[in-house]
Protein backbone atom coordinates (compact mmCIF):
# COMPACT_ATOMS: atom_id res chain seq x y z
CA UNK A 1 0.00 0.00 0.00
CA UNK A 2 2.41 2.65 1.19
CA UNK A 3 5.85 2.84 2.70
CA UNK A 4 5.99 5.39 5.48
CA UNK A 5 8.94 7.74 5.12
CA UNK A 6 7.83 10.61 7.35
CA UNK A 7 6.01 10.04 10.65
CA UNK A 8 4.66 12.79 12.89
CA UNK A 9 3.57 12.34 16.49
CA UNK A 10 0.80 14.72 17.53
CA UNK A 11 0.19 15.61 21.17
CA UNK A 12 -3.00 17.70 21.38
CA UNK A 13 -3.29 20.83 23.51
CA UNK A 14 -4.89 19.88 26.83
CA UNK A 15 -6.05 23.49 27.41
CA UNK A 16 -8.61 23.34 24.61
CA UNK A 17 -12.37 22.84 25.11
CA UNK A 18 -12.26 24.12 28.69
CA UNK A 19 -10.11 21.28 30.05
CA UNK A 20 -7.28 21.13 32.58
CA UNK A 21 -3.82 22.04 31.33
CA UNK A 22 -1.15 19.44 32.12
CA UNK A 23 2.46 20.34 31.37
CA UNK A 24 3.79 16.80 31.12
CA UNK A 25 5.58 14.44 28.75
CA UNK A 26 3.71 11.62 27.03
CA UNK A 27 6.20 8.87 28.00
CA UNK A 28 5.45 6.21 25.36
CA UNK A 29 6.51 8.47 22.51
CA UNK A 30 10.08 8.72 23.74
CA UNK A 31 10.66 4.98 23.47
CA UNK A 32 8.93 4.82 20.08
CA UNK A 33 11.07 7.57 18.51
CA UNK A 34 14.36 5.59 18.50
CA UNK A 35 12.50 2.50 17.25
CA UNK A 36 11.12 4.39 14.25
CA UNK A 37 14.45 6.03 13.54
CA UNK A 38 16.12 2.62 13.50
CA UNK A 39 13.66 1.65 10.76
CA UNK A 40 14.94 4.55 8.67
CA UNK A 41 11.82 6.65 9.17
CA UNK A 42 12.11 10.41 9.57
CA UNK A 43 10.27 11.37 12.77
CA UNK A 44 8.87 14.70 13.88
CA UNK A 45 6.72 15.71 16.84
CA UNK A 46 3.94 18.27 16.93
CA UNK A 47 3.77 19.14 20.63
CA UNK A 48 0.68 21.35 20.64
CA UNK A 49 0.44 21.05 24.42
CA UNK A 50 3.92 22.32 25.29
CA UNK A 51 3.78 25.00 22.59
CA UNK A 52 0.14 25.95 23.34
CA UNK A 53 -0.90 25.76 19.69
CA UNK A 54 -4.35 26.47 18.26
CA UNK A 55 -5.93 24.64 15.31
CA UNK A 56 -4.46 26.89 12.66
CA UNK A 57 -0.97 26.67 14.09
CA UNK A 58 -1.25 22.88 14.23
CA UNK A 59 -2.40 22.81 10.64
CA UNK A 60 0.55 24.95 9.55
CA UNK A 61 3.05 22.64 11.27
CA UNK A 62 1.55 19.59 9.58
CA UNK A 63 1.59 21.32 6.19
CA UNK A 64 5.25 22.24 6.64
CA UNK A 65 6.35 18.72 7.55
CA UNK A 66 4.13 16.85 5.04
CA UNK A 67 3.96 13.55 6.97
CA UNK A 68 2.87 10.26 5.43
CA UNK A 69 1.41 9.23 8.79
CA UNK A 70 0.49 10.90 12.06
CA UNK A 71 0.33 9.11 15.39
CA UNK A 72 -2.00 10.77 17.90
CA UNK A 73 -1.97 10.17 21.64
CA UNK A 74 -3.73 11.97 24.47
CA UNK A 75 -3.44 11.72 28.23
CA UNK A 76 -6.83 10.20 29.08
CA UNK A 77 -10.44 9.83 27.92
CA UNK A 78 -11.06 13.27 29.37
CA UNK A 79 -9.26 14.72 26.34
CA UNK A 80 -11.23 12.79 23.73
CA UNK A 81 -12.29 15.92 21.84
CA UNK A 82 -8.69 17.08 21.46
CA UNK A 83 -7.68 13.75 19.93
CA UNK A 84 -10.51 13.67 17.40
CA UNK A 85 -9.89 17.31 16.50
CA UNK A 86 -6.21 16.53 15.83
CA UNK A 87 -7.20 13.74 13.41
CA UNK A 88 -9.59 16.07 11.64
CA UNK A 89 -6.90 18.73 11.29
CA UNK A 90 -4.52 16.19 9.73
CA UNK A 91 -7.15 15.10 7.21
CA UNK A 92 -7.97 18.72 6.41
CA UNK A 93 -4.31 19.23 5.49
CA UNK A 94 -4.23 16.13 3.31
CA UNK A 95 -6.82 13.36 3.22
CA UNK A 96 -4.04 10.93 2.18
CA UNK A 97 -2.26 11.27 5.53
CA UNK A 98 -2.72 8.00 7.43
CA UNK A 99 -3.98 8.62 10.95
CA UNK A 100 -3.35 6.18 13.79
CA UNK A 101 -4.02 6.50 17.49
CA UNK A 102 -2.35 4.71 20.39
CA UNK A 103 -2.22 4.90 24.16
CA UNK A 104 -4.76 4.56 26.97
CA UNK A 105 -7.64 6.05 25.01
CA UNK A 106 -7.10 3.82 21.99
CA UNK A 107 -6.70 0.70 24.12
CA UNK A 108 -9.90 1.16 26.11
CA UNK A 109 -12.24 2.57 23.43
CA UNK A 110 -10.97 1.46 20.00
CA UNK A 111 -14.45 1.06 18.45
CA UNK A 112 -15.48 4.53 19.58
CA UNK A 113 -12.41 6.07 18.02
CA UNK A 114 -12.92 4.32 14.69
CA UNK A 115 -16.49 5.56 14.46
CA UNK A 116 -14.72 8.76 13.47
CA UNK A 117 -13.70 8.41 9.80
CA UNK A 118 -10.80 10.78 10.41
CA UNK A 119 -9.04 7.90 12.18
CA UNK A 120 -7.74 5.10 9.95
CA UNK A 121 -6.22 2.78 12.58
CA UNK A 122 -5.78 2.28 16.32
CA UNK A 123 -2.98 0.37 18.03
CA UNK A 124 -3.90 -1.17 21.35
CA UNK A 125 -1.73 -1.67 24.44
CA UNK A 126 2.06 -1.53 24.10
CA UNK A 127 3.22 -0.09 20.80
CA UNK A 128 6.95 -0.73 20.76
CA UNK A 129 6.59 -4.07 18.95
CA UNK A 130 3.18 -3.51 17.33
CA UNK A 131 3.97 -0.25 15.55
CA UNK A 132 6.91 -1.68 13.52
CA UNK A 133 4.83 -4.75 12.65
CA UNK A 134 1.94 -2.52 11.60
CA UNK A 135 4.22 -0.44 9.36
CA UNK A 136 5.69 -3.59 7.78
CA UNK A 137 2.24 -4.92 6.90
CA UNK A 138 1.09 -1.52 5.67
CA UNK A 139 3.76 -1.28 2.98
CA UNK A 140 2.75 -4.57 1.32
CA UNK A 141 0.67 -4.51 -1.89
CA UNK A 142 -2.45 -5.80 -0.16
CA UNK A 143 -2.10 -5.13 3.58
CA UNK A 144 -3.61 -7.95 5.63
CA UNK A 145 -3.94 -7.31 9.37
CA UNK A 146 -5.97 -10.43 10.07
CA UNK A 147 -3.09 -12.13 11.89
CA UNK A 148 -1.91 -9.11 13.85
CA UNK A 149 -3.04 -8.62 17.44
CA UNK A 150 -3.67 -5.28 19.13
CA UNK A 151 -4.96 -3.38 16.12
CA UNK A 152 -8.20 -1.81 14.98
CA UNK A 153 -9.16 -0.90 11.42
CA UNK A 154 -12.03 -0.87 8.94
CA UNK A 155 -12.70 -3.62 6.44
CA UNK A 156 -15.54 -3.38 3.94
CA UNK A 157 -16.98 -0.52 5.93
CA UNK A 158 -17.02 -2.45 9.21
CA UNK A 159 -14.87 -1.84 12.25
CA UNK A 160 -12.55 -4.73 13.09
CA UNK A 161 -10.76 -4.94 16.45
CA UNK A 162 -8.09 -7.53 17.25
CA UNK A 163 -7.48 -7.55 20.98
CA UNK A 164 -3.91 -7.50 22.28
CA UNK A 165 -2.35 -10.90 22.91
CA UNK A 166 0.52 -10.73 25.37
CA UNK A 167 2.92 -8.08 26.54
CA UNK A 168 6.60 -7.24 26.12
CA UNK A 169 8.45 -9.55 28.49
CA UNK A 170 11.97 -8.10 28.42
CA UNK A 171 11.63 -4.40 29.16
CA UNK A 172 15.42 -4.04 29.10
CA UNK A 173 15.24 -4.77 25.37
CA UNK A 174 13.48 -1.46 24.80
CA UNK A 175 15.49 1.66 24.01
CA UNK A 176 16.11 4.18 26.74
CA UNK A 177 13.85 7.22 26.86
CA UNK A 178 14.97 9.64 24.12
CA UNK A 179 13.93 13.30 24.35
CA UNK A 180 16.06 14.47 21.41
CA UNK A 181 13.03 14.76 19.15
CA UNK A 182 11.98 17.78 21.22
CA UNK A 183 13.53 21.20 20.92
CA UNK A 184 15.75 22.09 23.89
CA UNK A 185 13.35 24.84 24.94
CA UNK A 186 10.46 22.34 25.01
CA UNK A 187 12.40 19.96 27.25
CA UNK A 188 13.38 22.83 29.52
CA UNK A 189 9.81 24.10 29.76
CA UNK A 190 8.47 20.74 30.93
CA UNK A 191 11.36 19.74 33.18
CA UNK A 192 11.38 23.18 34.81
CA UNK A 193 7.60 23.51 35.01
CA UNK A 194 6.85 23.13 38.71
CA UNK A 195 3.12 22.42 38.95
CA UNK A 196 1.47 23.39 42.21
CA UNK A 197 -1.85 22.57 43.89
CA UNK A 198 -1.84 19.04 42.46
CA UNK A 199 -0.59 17.31 45.63
CA UNK A 200 1.34 14.14 44.65
CA UNK A 201 2.14 15.37 41.14
CA UNK A 202 3.56 18.68 42.26
CA UNK A 203 7.33 19.09 42.19
CA UNK A 204 9.81 20.66 44.59
CA UNK A 205 13.02 21.13 42.58
CA UNK A 206 13.80 21.60 38.91
CA UNK A 207 14.68 20.19 36.46
CA UNK A 208 12.41 17.21 37.19
CA UNK A 209 11.81 13.98 35.25
CA UNK A 210 9.45 11.02 35.51
CA UNK A 211 10.65 7.44 35.39
CA UNK A 212 8.82 4.11 35.15
CA UNK A 213 10.68 1.00 36.26
CA UNK A 214 7.97 -1.61 35.60
CA UNK A 215 4.72 -2.29 33.78
CA UNK A 216 1.62 -4.13 34.91
CA UNK A 217 -0.06 -4.76 38.28
CA UNK A 218 -0.86 -8.01 40.07
CA UNK A 219 -3.96 -6.70 41.77
CA UNK A 220 -7.52 -6.40 40.51
CA UNK A 221 -9.05 -3.25 41.97
CA UNK A 222 -12.54 -2.95 40.53
CA UNK A 223 -12.14 0.61 39.25
CA UNK A 224 -8.72 0.27 37.61
CA UNK A 225 -8.09 -0.10 33.87
CA UNK A 226 -4.41 -0.84 34.48
CA UNK A 227 -4.72 -4.54 33.67
CA UNK A 228 -6.18 -3.70 30.25
CA UNK A 229 -3.12 -1.62 29.51
CA UNK A 230 -0.33 -3.55 31.20
CA UNK A 231 -1.66 -6.92 32.29
CA UNK A 232 -2.01 -8.63 35.67
CA UNK A 233 1.62 -9.69 35.83
CA UNK A 234 4.34 -7.20 36.66
CA UNK A 235 7.23 -6.97 34.23
CA UNK A 236 10.26 -5.14 35.55
CA UNK A 237 13.31 -3.39 34.23
CA UNK A 238 16.58 -4.45 35.80
CA UNK A 239 18.13 -2.17 38.38
CA UNK A 240 21.03 -1.61 35.93
CA UNK A 241 18.61 -0.34 33.28
CA UNK A 242 16.81 1.97 35.71
CA UNK A 243 19.99 3.44 37.17
CA UNK A 244 21.48 3.91 33.68
CA UNK A 245 18.47 6.08 32.83
CA UNK A 246 18.96 8.05 36.03
CA UNK A 247 22.59 8.59 35.03
CA UNK A 248 21.50 9.80 31.59
CA UNK A 249 18.94 12.21 33.02
CA UNK A 250 21.45 13.72 35.43
CA UNK A 251 24.21 13.95 32.83
CA UNK A 252 22.14 15.29 29.92
CA UNK A 253 19.48 17.33 31.71
CA UNK A 254 20.90 18.11 35.18
CA UNK A 255 17.88 16.48 36.81
CA UNK A 256 17.40 17.40 40.47
CA UNK A 257 14.13 15.56 41.15
CA UNK A 258 12.68 12.23 40.01
CA UNK A 259 9.08 11.02 40.11
CA UNK A 260 8.61 7.25 39.98
CA UNK A 261 5.22 6.50 38.41
CA UNK A 262 5.02 2.67 38.51
CA UNK A 263 1.90 0.92 39.72
CA UNK A 264 4.14 -1.63 41.48
CA UNK A 265 7.72 -0.51 41.86
CA UNK A 266 8.10 -2.64 45.00
CA UNK A 267 6.78 -5.96 43.69
CA UNK A 268 10.36 -7.30 43.63
CA UNK A 269 11.75 -6.00 46.89
CA UNK A 270 15.37 -6.98 46.22
CA UNK A 271 15.34 -5.09 42.92
CA UNK A 272 13.68 -2.06 44.52
CA UNK A 273 16.28 -1.96 47.28
CA UNK A 274 19.10 -2.11 44.72
CA UNK A 275 17.60 0.82 42.80
CA UNK A 276 17.21 2.87 45.97
CA UNK A 277 20.70 1.94 47.21
CA UNK A 278 22.03 2.90 43.77
CA UNK A 279 20.45 6.35 44.11
CA UNK A 280 22.05 6.73 47.53
CA UNK A 281 25.49 5.55 46.38
CA UNK A 282 25.56 7.94 43.41
CA UNK A 283 25.42 11.00 45.68
CA UNK A 284 23.73 13.03 42.95
CA UNK A 285 21.94 15.13 45.59
CA UNK A 286 18.66 14.12 43.95
CA UNK A 287 15.30 14.18 45.65
CA UNK A 288 12.56 11.82 44.56
CA UNK A 289 9.01 10.65 45.19
CA UNK A 290 6.65 7.75 44.54
CA UNK A 291 3.14 8.58 43.31
CA UNK A 292 1.85 4.98 43.58
CA UNK A 293 3.29 3.28 46.64
CA UNK A 294 1.76 -0.03 47.74
CA UNK A 295 1.58 0.45 51.50
CA UNK A 296 1.32 -3.24 52.36
CA UNK A 297 4.69 -4.03 50.73
CA UNK A 298 6.68 -1.47 52.72
CA UNK A 299 8.51 -1.79 56.04
CA UNK A 300 10.33 0.73 58.21
CA UNK A 301 13.81 -0.43 57.17
CA UNK A 302 13.02 0.18 53.50
CA UNK A 303 11.50 3.58 54.21
CA UNK A 304 14.62 4.57 56.13
CA UNK A 305 16.75 3.66 53.09
CA UNK A 306 14.33 5.63 50.88
CA UNK A 307 14.80 8.71 53.06
CA UNK A 308 18.59 8.33 53.03
CA UNK A 309 18.56 8.14 49.21
CA UNK A 310 16.56 11.37 48.78
CA UNK A 311 12.90 10.34 49.00
CA UNK A 312 10.91 13.26 50.37
CA UNK A 313 7.31 12.37 49.50
CA UNK A 314 5.07 9.35 48.79
CA UNK A 315 1.45 8.78 47.86
CA UNK A 316 -0.47 5.79 49.18
CA UNK A 317 -3.99 4.71 48.28
CA UNK A 318 -5.97 3.30 51.20
CA UNK A 319 -9.06 3.77 48.94
CA UNK A 320 -11.60 3.00 51.69
CA UNK A 321 -11.92 3.13 55.46
CA UNK A 322 -14.30 0.18 55.53
CA UNK A 323 -12.98 -3.39 55.48
CA UNK A 324 -16.01 -4.85 53.68
CA UNK A 325 -15.71 -2.32 50.88
CA UNK A 326 -11.97 -2.95 50.59
CA UNK A 327 -12.33 -6.72 50.31
CA UNK A 328 -15.72 -7.37 48.73
CA UNK A 329 -16.14 -4.38 46.41
CA UNK A 330 -12.69 -2.95 45.58
CA UNK A 331 -10.72 -6.23 46.01
CA UNK A 332 -7.77 -4.43 47.53
CA UNK A 333 -5.29 -6.61 49.47
CA UNK A 334 -4.19 -3.90 51.92
CA UNK A 335 -5.72 -2.91 55.25
CA UNK A 336 -6.04 0.14 57.45
CA UNK A 337 -3.36 -0.88 59.94
CA UNK A 338 -0.73 -1.04 57.21
CA UNK A 339 -1.64 2.49 56.14
CA UNK A 340 -1.44 3.71 59.73
CA UNK A 341 2.07 2.27 60.01
CA UNK A 342 3.28 3.94 56.83
CA UNK A 343 1.94 7.33 57.94
CA UNK A 344 3.63 6.89 61.33
CA UNK A 345 6.96 5.97 59.71
CA UNK A 346 6.73 8.96 57.37
CA UNK A 347 6.34 11.30 60.33
CA UNK A 348 9.31 9.73 62.10
CA UNK A 349 11.47 10.03 58.98
CA UNK A 350 10.16 13.43 57.81
CA UNK A 351 8.75 12.10 54.55
CA UNK A 352 5.64 13.88 53.29
CA UNK A 353 2.65 11.64 52.60
CA UNK A 354 -0.58 11.97 50.66
CA UNK A 355 -3.41 9.46 51.06
CA UNK A 356 -5.91 8.89 48.23
CA UNK A 357 -9.46 7.61 48.71
CA UNK A 358 -12.36 6.69 46.42
CA UNK A 359 -16.04 6.98 47.32
CA UNK A 360 -19.28 6.06 45.59
CA UNK A 361 -18.95 2.40 44.57
CA UNK A 362 -21.99 0.33 43.56
CA UNK A 363 -22.95 -1.61 46.69
CA UNK A 364 -21.33 0.88 49.08
CA UNK A 365 -23.63 2.38 51.71
CA UNK A 366 -23.63 5.97 52.91
CA UNK A 367 -22.35 4.87 56.32
CA UNK A 368 -19.45 3.01 54.66
CA UNK A 369 -18.60 6.16 52.73
CA UNK A 370 -18.54 8.01 56.05
CA UNK A 371 -16.20 5.32 57.38
CA UNK A 372 -13.82 6.37 54.61
CA UNK A 373 -13.93 10.09 55.36
CA UNK A 374 -13.57 9.39 59.08
CA UNK A 375 -10.56 7.15 58.49
CA UNK A 376 -9.01 9.80 56.23
CA UNK A 377 -9.33 12.23 59.12
CA UNK A 378 -7.93 9.79 61.67
CA UNK A 379 -4.96 8.86 59.47
CA UNK A 380 -3.57 12.40 59.70
CA UNK A 381 -1.59 12.32 56.45
CA UNK A 382 -0.11 15.60 55.20
CA UNK A 383 -2.78 15.72 52.51
CA UNK A 384 -5.80 13.62 51.60
CA UNK A 385 -7.65 13.47 48.31
CA UNK A 386 -11.04 12.01 47.49
CA UNK A 387 -12.08 10.77 44.06
CA UNK A 388 -15.57 9.74 43.04
CA UNK A 389 -15.68 6.22 41.62
CA UNK A 390 -15.53 6.71 37.86
CA UNK A 391 -16.41 3.85 35.49
CA UNK A 392 -13.84 3.20 32.78
CA UNK A 393 -14.29 0.87 29.80
CA UNK A 394 -13.62 -2.79 30.56
CA UNK A 395 -13.52 -2.42 34.35
CA UNK A 396 -15.57 -4.38 36.87
CA UNK A 397 -16.87 -1.07 38.21
CA UNK A 398 -18.42 -0.25 34.84
CA UNK A 399 -19.91 -3.72 34.45
CA UNK A 400 -21.47 -3.58 37.94
CA UNK A 401 -22.90 -0.11 37.33
CA UNK A 402 -24.51 -1.30 34.09
CA UNK A 403 -25.78 -4.52 35.66
CA UNK A 404 -27.45 -2.64 38.52
CA UNK A 405 -28.82 0.14 36.32
CA UNK A 406 -26.87 2.81 38.18
CA UNK A 407 -25.78 4.82 35.12
CA UNK A 408 -27.96 7.58 33.66
CA UNK A 409 -30.00 6.76 30.58
CA UNK A 410 -27.98 9.17 28.46
CA UNK A 411 -24.61 7.78 29.61
CA UNK A 412 -21.93 8.32 26.98
CA UNK A 413 -18.17 7.77 27.17
CA UNK A 414 -17.57 11.09 25.46
CA UNK A 415 -19.17 13.46 27.94
CA UNK A 416 -17.90 16.97 28.44
CA UNK A 417 -19.01 17.25 32.06
CA UNK A 418 -16.41 14.70 33.14
CA UNK A 419 -13.28 16.25 34.62
CA UNK A 420 -10.94 13.77 36.21
CA UNK A 421 -12.58 12.19 39.25
CA UNK A 422 -14.43 15.20 40.64
CA UNK A 423 -17.81 14.47 39.07
CA UNK A 424 -19.74 11.24 39.44
CA UNK A 425 -22.18 9.47 37.14
CA UNK A 426 -23.28 6.63 39.42
CA UNK A 427 -26.51 7.04 41.42
CA UNK A 428 -27.65 4.24 43.73
CA UNK A 429 -30.28 3.68 46.40
CA UNK A 430 -27.65 4.77 48.95
CA UNK A 431 -26.36 8.01 47.41
CA UNK A 432 -26.70 10.45 44.54
CA UNK A 433 -24.04 12.12 42.43
CA UNK A 434 -24.86 15.46 44.06
CA UNK A 435 -24.35 14.04 47.56
CA UNK A 436 -20.99 12.55 46.59
CA UNK A 437 -19.77 15.78 45.02
CA UNK A 438 -20.73 17.85 48.07
CA UNK A 439 -19.19 15.36 50.48
CA UNK A 440 -15.99 15.07 48.46
CA UNK A 441 -15.49 18.83 48.37
CA UNK A 442 -16.32 19.70 51.95
CA UNK A 443 -14.61 16.72 53.61
CA UNK A 444 -11.48 17.54 51.62
CA UNK A 445 -11.63 21.04 53.07
CA UNK A 446 -12.50 19.94 56.63
CA UNK A 447 -9.79 17.28 56.92
CA UNK A 448 -6.91 19.03 55.19
CA UNK A 449 -7.36 22.42 56.86
CA UNK A 450 -8.81 21.67 60.31
CA UNK A 451 -6.05 23.56 62.14
CA UNK A 452 -3.04 25.75 61.47
CA UNK A 453 -0.57 22.85 61.50
CA UNK A 454 -2.59 20.97 58.88
CA UNK A 455 -2.77 24.09 56.72
CA UNK A 456 0.99 24.51 56.87
CA UNK A 457 1.61 20.85 55.98
CA UNK A 458 -0.74 21.02 53.00
CA UNK A 459 0.74 24.30 51.78
CA UNK A 460 4.24 22.84 52.00
CA UNK A 461 3.29 19.79 49.95
CA UNK A 462 1.72 21.97 47.28
CA UNK A 463 4.33 24.74 47.25
CA UNK A 464 1.80 27.42 48.20
CA UNK A 465 1.96 30.33 50.57
CA UNK A 466 -0.69 30.36 53.28
CA UNK A 467 -2.32 33.30 51.50
CA UNK A 468 -2.51 31.31 48.25
CA UNK A 469 -3.86 28.36 50.19
CA UNK A 470 -6.82 30.38 51.46
CA UNK A 471 -7.62 31.55 47.93
CA UNK A 472 -7.29 27.96 46.71
CA UNK A 473 -9.63 26.62 49.42
CA UNK A 474 -12.29 29.24 48.83
CA UNK A 475 -12.27 28.89 45.04
CA UNK A 476 -12.28 25.07 45.28
CA UNK A 477 -15.32 25.08 47.57
CA UNK A 478 -17.21 27.47 45.33
CA UNK A 479 -16.49 25.39 42.24
CA UNK A 480 -17.48 22.14 43.99
CA UNK A 481 -13.99 20.72 44.12
CA UNK A 482 -12.58 21.73 40.74
CA UNK A 483 -10.09 24.59 40.78
CA UNK A 484 -6.52 24.71 39.49
CA UNK A 485 -4.35 27.43 40.95
CA UNK A 486 -1.58 27.16 38.37
CA UNK A 487 -3.98 27.19 35.45
CA UNK A 488 -5.67 30.34 36.69
CA UNK A 489 -2.26 31.96 37.14
CA UNK A 490 -1.17 30.93 33.63
CA UNK A 491 -4.36 32.40 32.17
CA UNK A 492 -3.79 35.65 34.05
CA UNK A 493 -0.17 35.82 32.88
CA UNK A 494 -1.24 35.25 29.27
CA UNK A 495 -3.87 38.00 29.56
CA UNK A 496 -1.34 40.38 31.11
CA UNK A 497 1.06 39.67 28.22
CA UNK A 498 -1.67 40.45 25.65
CA UNK A 499 -2.41 43.74 27.44
CA UNK A 500 1.29 44.66 27.53
CA UNK A 501 1.63 44.00 23.79
CA UNK A 502 -1.27 46.36 23.10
Amino acid sequence: MKKIKKFMFIIPNTRLFGKRYWLWFNPAIFTLVPILRKLGIDVEILEANIDNLNREQMKQRIMQYEPDMVGISNMSLEYWRQAHDAAQIAKEVNSEIITVMGGVHATTLPEKILEDKNFDYVILSEGEERLPKFLEILKSRNPDFSKMDGIGYRQDGKIVIHKPAGFIENLDSLPMTDYTILRPDQVTKVMNGQQRSVVGLGTRLAPVATLMTSRGCRFRCCFCAGSILGGHRVRVRSEESVLAEVDMLVKNYNIRELIFTDDEMYCDMDRAKKIIQGLKDRKYDLIWKNVNLTAWLIDYKLMKLMKESGCYQITISPESGNNRVLKEIIHKPGNKEQCRNVVKWCKELDIEIEADFVIGFPGETWEEIRDTTNFADELDADAVKFAIATPFPGTELFEKAVEKGYLPGNFEWYRDEMLGFAHGVINTEHFTVQELEMLRCYEWDRINFKNQTKKERYARMNMMTLEELEEFRKATRRSMGVYFLDQVKDERDELDEVIRQR
